[in-house]
């Protein structure tokens, strides 16, 4: 894999949130300091560093830290306002449980909200006729990955592999709660009697599917980065995981060299050289020149 253009900061990129900024810092009491994980402030181990403080600095007073005495934390002048205010996730909502966000129920209707899409598609810019999403991760077998709020990832196939492919007659995916490793079998696309295995861009443990896709497959290649995505995937590794996929302008320069050596090995076996209509790559390579054969451009691209 490319080496990266520049050293990352280590800091997942949330699609979605302009504003990066930890909710500790918003709320005034840390300087200000960039969100290090996705937003997703129960599994963060610099939030339960500052939720300790708290409790050091009541100890310190003579206070008992306790269920109660929770309320008594001021994050603003006059208000408690609820995390998601702060992250700029939702417009208003004051803080009902002083913070205990694992017993709020407002907390977790959010969270369960996050499954599904809720944004619309991408802005995408074009490298040699095909689309690539802004803000999203690509794994070098053409999976794309994209952080969602609360630390969630969404995935997907990438507009190269299904314009290589093909429209699928099926997109088989794996069960909810099913763990699936980087670099593993996330999906299997299916056309004809032939079979494409898809990579994950990240491991972790499946929390949502797409069903439409499972059943009606062209989803996938009408709009790979909105209604066609695959699943969201509850990350076990997320910062480890994105430092191996490409990201911004580096992904741009890799799917040109992908389209260079796609054109090459059409060329070469065929004597074929890929035409774009329109400025776009056309919709069914494969289809194109089917001599090539289904399982090298397999393991060409998506191995």
């Amino acid at each position: 894999m490319a080496k990266t253009a520049k050293k990352r900061s280590g800091r997942p990129s949330v699609y979605g949130i302009a504003n990066d900024q930890c909710v500790w810092s918003r709320a005034g009491v840390i300087k200000p300091v960039k969100c290090i994980n996705a937003f997703d402030c129960l599994g963060c181990s610099f939030d339960q560093k500052v939720q300790s403080n708290f409790v050091a600095k009541q100890e310190k007073a003579g206070d008992t830290w306790s269920t109660k005495n929770r309320a008594r934390i001021r994050l603003t002048a006059h208000q408690l306002k609820c995390r998601h205010m702060l992250s700029g996730r939702v417009d208003h909502k004051l803080c009902a449980h002083s913070y205990n966000c694992a017993k709020c129920p407002y907390d977790q209707m959010i969270e369960d909200t996050g499954y599904a899409p809720g944004l619309r598609p991408p802005a995408c810019d074009q490298a040699s006729g095909f689309n690539v999403a802004r803000d999203h991760y690509y794994h070098y077998g053409h999976a794309w990955a994209r952080v969602e709020y609360g630390g969630k990832v969404r995935i997907g196939v990438d507009d190269f592999a299904l314009r290589l492919l093909g429209p699928q007659d099926d997109i088989k995916l794996p069960k909810l709660g099913a763990t699936v490793g980087q670099g593993s079998p996330q999906a299997i696309l299916t056309r004809g009697t032939n079979e494409a295995a898809s990579m994950s861009p990240v491991e972790g443990k499946v929390v949502a599917v797409n069903y439409k896709v499972t059943r009606e497959a062209r989803l996938a290649n009408e709009a790979p980065y909105a209604d066609g995505w695959l699943m969201v995937i509850q990350p076990s590794g997320l910062k480890k995981n994105l430092k191996n996929l490409f990201f911004g302008t580096e992904c741009m320069a890799w799917m040109d060299d992908e389209a260079t050596r796609l054109n090459s090995l059409l060329s070469e076996e065929t004597g074929y050289q890929m035409a774009a209509t329109g400025g776009e790559a056309i919709g069914d390579i494969y289809g194109a020149v089917p001599e090539i054969g289904w399982d090298r451009l397999v393991q060409e691209f998506l191995g």
